[in-house]
């Protein structure tokens, strides 16, 4: 039962979600940068949930059947590389995307941000397993930060909040033996330090 519940909570802590999550941050932070023109609203989040998440997930299937991967949770380091790639592929897309649009920097360096995380993330996964689902979310807790000091926002709850869920999230990692606690916690401080390089150039 423990072992079901530490799964689901994996599936809903999918590091493919963080772009769109961090998205939700930045519109609900009442900073300037939330103020988004309408015309661009809903084709931010519609682009970014496709090139970040629907497309690398539904290449996922093709990939098992094709028998390139074992499992549609990675389970073995070197069965990361290609969906990596893909899923490098298709952030740089939303990145460029996102480029074009007359929007504030803070939606650029966020997919720049995450651009770069999946970078590293395949790069390590060539000698070392680390955790993919707490990059994402040391870049979430990075995000939140940068956001309260740059624009002087009170963001403490979500600060709270998100601490609190990379806790649960690496709990869940463990319990699943997928990682061991070295994997896990550098894999939040390289999500964390990523951002907040990105965002401190």
């Amino acid at each position: 039962m423990e072992k079901k519940i530490a799964l689901i909570i994996s599936y809903l802590s999918h590091p493919l979600l963080m772009p769109m999550l961090g998205l939700l941050v930045i519109s609900s932070s009442g900073t300037y940068a939330a103020d988004l023109d309408q015309r661009f609203t809903n084709f931010i989040y519609l682009s970014v949930f496709l090139l970040t998440f629907l497309m690398p997930v539904a290449m996922m299937p093709l990939f098992y059947y094709s028998q390139v991967v074992k499992s549609l949770q990675l389970s073995e380091r070197r069965e990361r590389l290609l969906p990596l790639y893909l899923t490098l592929i298709f952030y740089i897309a939303a990145y460029i995307l996102i480029r074009k649009l007359p929007v504030s920097q803070v939606y650029q360096r966020l997919l720049f941000s995450s651009c770069l995380s999946v970078l590293f993330v395949t790069a390590i996964s060539y000698f070392w397993k680390i955790s993919a689902h707490m990059v994402g979310w040391g870049g979430i807790v990075g995000l939140i930060i940068v956001l309260s000091f740059r624009f002087n926002s009170d963001l403490m709850l979500y600060l709270i909040i998100a601490v609190m869920w990379a806790g649960i999230t690496a709990f869940a990692r463990l319990r699943l033996d997928e990682h061991e606690p070295l994997q896990v916690y550098s894999g939040f401080l390289m999500g964390l330090l990523t951002m907040l390089v990105v965002f401190a150039i």
